[in-house]
């Protein structure tokens, strides 16, 4: 693992900042948003925001599973129907382990979503790395019944060391490529000072799925709109082919500069920029 700043100078985090985003054409990913960055908003008023999105431009929708649900009090087929008519897919989603799960899977598959991801599982020890294996293996077996892509969205926990042991490199290591695919929070990576290129490198083509959100400059512990923060994107795109790179999504955990839409406007546009 890096040091904080030997981090820095590997992903040239000083450089970042929206001119910097200009980068030679690598591939087109379409530009999708975590509604989770949108959530009070999505559990107030769910057809106006995702009018909002549309306005924007984003055509990829990523849900989650929160108080409402992951169709927000919708039926899944009112909601998938609802972003069809705006010019939008509901290509994925963010679902609770446990009781629900099965379900879960089984609704996404009927309205043709596309992956089913895991958020959240809280490592505490190489027990429950180990156990959150074995769940990930049978999960990506469930998920693959129904013609759904299982996949797993890392946090900072998946980087510390357990007897000698890092979540994710065992994760990495032990689950069926085919089975588990990787949603890389870019944020996180930097947050615990790993160079994301050192997985891309050893792990080629298992990360379709990037969660692109910037650090703030000043707070470390902050995110702020792509482009405005700390993380070099341009260099990190510049290995998105290697990486297996089919989807930008864009995810902020609040923060928002000067207010949501244009936050959202922002880094819509400095994605898509990364993007061509």
């Amino acid at each position: 693992m890096l040091s904080r700043r030997n981090f820095l100078v590997a992903t040239g985090a000083l450089a970042a900042g929206l001119p910097s985003l200009s980068v030679r054409p690598m591939g087109n990913y379409p530009i999708g948003v975590q509604l989770y960055t949108v959530r009070e908003w999505m559990n107030q008023d769910p057809i106006g925001t995702l009018k909002q999105l549309a306005s924007i431009g984003y055509t990829l929708l990523e849900s989650y599973q929160g108080d409402k649900g992951i169709y927000f009090g919708l039926k899944p087929a009112e909601f998938t129907k609802i972003a069809h008519d705006l010019g939008m897919t509901l290509f994925a989603s963010h679902f609770n382990l446990g009781k629900t799960a099965e379900t879960s899977i089984t609704e996404a598959a009927e309205v043709g979503v596309k992956y089913m991801i895991v958020p959240y599982n809280k490592l505490t020890d190489l027990e429950t790395t180990k156990r959150a294996v074995d769940e990930y293996s049978r999960l990506g077996e469930l998920c693959q019944k129904h013609g759904v892509q299982f996949g797993y969205h890392n946090h900072g926990y998946d980087f510390e060391t357990f007897d000698g042991i890092v979540p994710y490199d065992l994760f990495l290591k032990q689950i069926d490529p085919k089975l588990m695919i990787m949603e890389m929070e870019l944020y996180w990576f930097a947050r615990m000072n790993v160079d994301p290129l050192t997985y891309i490198q050893k792990y080629p083509g298992r990360f379709p799925i990037w969660h692109v959100k910037d650090m703030d400059k000043q707070d470390r512990t902050a995110n702020t709109e792509v482009g405005r923060g700390s993380i070099n994107y341009k260099r990190l795109f510049e290995h998105a082919k290697q990486a297996g790179l089919q989807y930008s999504i864009v995810e902020q955990d609040g923060h928002f500069h000067p207010s949501v839409w244009p936050s959202l406007t922002t880094s819509f546009g400095a994605a898509k920029v990364l993007g061509q």
